[in-house]
C-alpha cells in the first residue's frame, strides 16, 4: 500500500494523475523535446546532462521541480491552460497526439516555444548554478544520494525561485514561428 501511495504522491508531482484534471503539477522539470528545441540558445552543460539522462528526472524533480513548475506556470501557464481547455472542451485523448493536434496544437507549439524562452532565460541567470551542478554530477559518478550533490543542485532551485520573484523577466519567443511550426505539423498530422 506505501509503494502504491508514494507512486500516487509521484505521478501526482509530475503532472500524471488523469487526462481531466485542471490541477497543474505541484513538481515539473523541462522534458527532453523541450531542451532539444531550446538547445541552440542554451550554453550551460547542465543541459545536455540532463538531455542524455545523466541525471535522472527524480533527481531533477526533488532539487528543483517545484521552483521550474512555478516559474513555468507564471511565464507559460496561459498557453498551458488554453492546451488544456481545448482537449477538454473537445473530448479529446490527451494522450493521442493524432487526435488533439489538429484541434489543439497551437496552444501546444506556443507552450513549447515559451518554454524555449524561460530555459534560455534561466541559462542566462543560473548560469553559476547550473554549471555548479553540472560538475557536482559528473563528480558524483551516479551516486545520487550524496548529500553535497543534493545540495549544489537545491542551487538551481534557490535560482529559479529567485528568477521567479525578479520583476522584469519575460522569456523571449517567437509566436509566429511557433504558429508556423503548428500549420505545418498539422498537415503532417492531419494525413
Amino acid at each position: 500500500v506505501w509503494r502504491i501511495a508514494a507512486a500516487s504522491r509521484t505521478a501526482a508531482a509530475m503532472g500524471q494523475t488523469g487526462s481531466t484534471s485542471d490541477k497543474v503539477p505541484v513538481r515539473l522539470v523541462p522534458t527532453s523535446t523541450q531542451i532539444r528545441r531550446a538547445q541552440t540558445g542554451l550554453t550551460s552543460k547542465w543541459w545536455a546532462l540532463q538531455l542524455e539522462g545523466k541525471v535522472p528526472a527524480h533527481v531533477c524533480l526533488q532539487a528543483f521541480g517545484k521552483e521550474y513548475a512555478a516559474l513555468k506556470q507564471q511565464h507559460c501557464g496561459h498557453h498551458q491552460g488554453d492546451h488544456q481547455r481545448c482537449l477538454k472542451n473537445k473530448k479529446l485523448d490527451p494522450l493521442s497526439m493524432a487526435a488533439w493536434y489538429p484541434q489543439c496544437g497551437e496552444s501546444f507549439e506556443l507552450e513549447s516555444a515559451c518554454v524555449g524562452g524561460l530555459l534560455a532565460e534561466i541559462d542566462k541567470r543560473c548560469e553559476a548554478p547550473l554549471e555548479a551542478a553540472a560538475a557536482a554530477a559528473w563528480k558524483a559518478g551516479g551516486d545520487f544520494a550524496d548529500q553535497r550533490l543534493t545540495d549544489v543542485l537545491g542551487g538551481i532551485g534557490r535560482c529559479i525561485a529567485k528568477v521567479s520573484s525578479t520583476k522584469g523577466v519575460a522569456p523571449q519567443y517567437d509566436v509566429e514561428a511557433a504558429r508556423k511550426r503548428f500549420a505545418m505539423s498539422k498537415g503532417l498530422i492531419s494525413r
